[in-house]
Parts: C-alpha cells; structure tokens; sequence
C-alpha cells in the first residue's frame, strides 16, 4: 500500500518537478512487482521512509517505531479512499450518461445536468447505515443502483418513439395530423422547470410542427405515501384529465392545454405572484384551488353545469384510474428520473431543452 500511495503523490508532484518523476518512476517499479504477488522494493520502500522520518529520528528517535507504522496506515486509508474516489467517479460518470444527472435518486443535487425537478426516492445513506449497524443494506443499494444504470445504458442510444406513450385519453396542443411526428412531455404541474419549458416550447413553434401532447405525472413524496412533491399537484393533474375527458367543444386549443398556459405563464392580478406559486403554495386549500380551476374552466367556454361534472369526474375512481395507468407509463416504460422529460425526433431529453435546441 505505502508504494502504491508514494506513487499517486509523486506523480502528482512530478507535475512540476522533475526530481519527483524520479522518484514516481522507482515507486511505479514497486508498484509492479506487487501487481505480481512479488515483494516490494525494500531500498525503495525504506529510503522513502527515510527521507520522511530523517528529522523525526534526530529529535525523537523513540517516537521513528510509532510514525513507521502511521506510515503504513496513512497509506492504507490513502489508497482505499483513492479507490473510493474512482468508484464514485466512474459511477457518477455512467449516471450523467444515462440519466443526465450524477445522482438519479436526486437529480437536483447535480449541478452538471439539465435543469429539473427530481423523482426523488428513498436511499440508505453511508454515516446513517454505519450508525445504524446497517452497512450490508447500503451496500447492497449501491450495487442495485450501479446494475439499473447498467441496464438502462441501452436507453441512451435508444430511439424513442412518442406515439407509444400515448393513451385513449391523450390530448393534442393542435387536431392530430397524421402528417406531423408526435412530440411527448412528460410534466408536473407544480414543476417550476417544467414551465420554463413550456415557454421555450411556445418560443420554438413545437406545438405547430408537432402533435404535441403529454402526460400528467405528479412527483410523489417517497417520505410519505400518498402526498407529492408540490403538494396540489395531483389536484390540477386530475382535474386536467377529467377536462381531457370532457373537452370543449369548438375550442382551437384544448381546454386543457389553456388551462397549463394560465399556471405556467399567468399571474394573479390581486397578488402579482405567478399561479403556479400559488398553486404550490402551503398556504392555500384544496377547496381555494379548485375555485381557481373552476373560474379559468367559466372563462375559457364551459357552463356552470359542466364544471359543476368536471369538478365531480375529478374525484372519479376512472380520474384515479386512467392517472395511475399514465404513472406506470412514466414509471416502468419511460423511467425517467427528472421532470420534465420530453420524446422529440427519436430522442429523449431529459430536464429543460433551450429553444434554440427545440428549433
């Protein structure tokens, strides 16, 4: 171990200094012989010691026996964090690779990815399992963790074909035109990013050149079953789909694809915040929300009577259904990680695309 260790340091030191070149070149002799189950090179290994305990032995020769084997365990420590190091690198590496993000169970803690929401999921963490006594359970999550990347490598070069995420109750931007390629958005309404999205959509004309439609898919919380990320998110995304279900006649764009415009892109003219903070806001019902909802679907064309069943089919048990049907979509064939994804051209982006990219 110590000449393993002597050789990362004095290459990184023959950086600079030929003196230390050397040097690294006698520790990577070393190296080698031990690659080969042979001993070390013991003039090496003690002129190195030498060199490092000189001083050590002239004011406290008692103390040389003590710092020798410090040597030894600093080494030790060294190469097993060096090993650690190129572990997490190279996993982090495969993981921006396939999911865009160093860290798929929280994508937001990367800096090096597309803007996003993440798909956050619960992970056994290393000082909390090595208190706990539970290290075999973290270390069998990080083997699990490293085998979904391995598996899901293949996505990466995967062609994607959007028409087959589409459901019954699937809602275009435009009427289908089977001449136009299909674009997806996989969405959360309470996803800040997804509305940056949804702007550089609008920028790129995307909803013009494609059939655009997406999926409404509210981030769980993995603390808590039942409860989202945002927390009224499942609200709007149910009321979206019981609008897809009953759609507006005579209306140029869906009265669902207006609805997301007015949160993503409007403000409320009382208190000047955009809607989607009030949406995700704490400090507003389920009940305040829903009058949101209900005046935006007045406004946009519906009677009193047909909110009035809109508001009731949001509550249905086929509402409930057909979202947790778009859930296992997004779950178990797209697998995405990070909110929004979007399925454009054969390719999968996930996080916010530009509009220079869309165009």
């Amino acid at each position: 171990m110590f000449c393993i260790a002597a050789f990362v340091i004095l290459s990184i030191l023959g950086i600079f200094s030929v003196r230390y070149r050397r040097m690294a070149v006698a520790a990577w002799k070393c190296v080698g012989r031990r690659a080969t189950l042979r001993k070390c090179d013991t003039s090496f290994k003690e002129d190195m010691k030498s060199r490092l305990l000189a001083k050590t032995a002239v004011k406290h020769p008692k103390r040389v026996k003590y710092y020798d084997h410090g040597l030894e365990v600093l080494a030790f420590a060294f190469v097993l964090l060096m090993i650690w190091s190129l572990a997490v690198s190279i996993r982090s590496g495969l993981n921006l690779y396939v999911y865009d993000t160093c860290d798929p169970a929280n994508s937001e803690s990367c800096s090096l990815g597309a803007e996003a929401c993440s798909i956050e999921s619960l992970q056994p963490q290393f000082w909390s399992s090595l208190k706990s006594g539970h290290m075999l359970k973290w270390g069998r999550s990080q083997v699990d963790q490293a085998g979904e990347t391995l598996n899901r490598l293949p996505d990466r070069i995967k062609k994607w074909n959007p028409s087959s995420y589409t459901t019954s109750t699937s809602s275009y931007y435009h009427a289908y035109n089977s001449a136009k390629p299909t674009a997806l958005e996989i969405l959360d309404p309470g996803c800040n990013h997804c509305a940056d999205l949804f702007k550089n959509i609008e920028q790129a004309n995307v909803e013009n050149r494609y059939n655009l439609t997406y999926i409404a898919y509210p981030i769980p919380n993995p603390l808590y079953a039942g409860t989202y990320k945002f927390q009224h998110s499942y609200l709007v995304a149910s009321y979206l789909e019981a609008i897809k279900q009953q759609p507006l006649k005579g209306a140029t764009v869906p009265a669902d694809w207006q609805v997301l415009q007015r949160i993503f892109t409007w403000r409320d003219p009382v208190t000047g915040a955009g809607y989607q903070f009030e949406i995700n806001s704490y400090g507003y019902s389920n009940a305040h929300i829903e009058t949101i909802l209900q005046k935006w679907l007045k406004n946009i064309g519906y009677t009193d009577q047909q909110v009035s069943s809109i508001a009731a089919a949001s509550h249905s048990q086929s509402v409930k259904d057909s979202l947790a049907r778009q859930s296992n979509i997004v779950k178990n064939q797209i697998k995405t990680v990070k909110i929004p994804t979007l399925l454009l051209n054969t390719r999968r982006y996930d996080g916010v695309v530009s509009a220079k990219k869309l165009e």
